[in-house]
């Protein structure tokens, strides 16, 4: 059995806000919780408004960014992250 304190620290929701979604990152999804890194467009992510499609992933040097038809906020690692609209 792990123990909850061996866990690494959880990401800082305003860093993630402005520089992505580091690797790892967990993100509710409608088949279940993924890291950011398997997620593909066209994957139902829940947001904070209900399901929606993803339309497409940024990807930087170490961070991910997510793209939707309008901006979401979405579940990522358990807490609520502002995603942005396609461009």
């Amino acid at each position: 059995m792990t123990d909850i304190t061996d866990r690494p620290p959880r990401p800082d929701h305003a860093r993630m806000a402005e520089s992505g979604l580091p690797a790892g990152t967990i993100i509710f999804t409608m088949e279940g919780a993924l890291p950011v890194e398997f997620l593909t467009p066209g994957d139902r992510i829940i947001t904070r408004a209900g399901m929606r499609v993803l339309r497409g992933i940024g990807r930087g040097m170490d961070s991910f960014t997510l793209e939707f038809d309008a901006p979401e906020i979405i579940y990522a690692d358990g807490m609520q992250v502002p995603a942005g609209a396609m461009r």
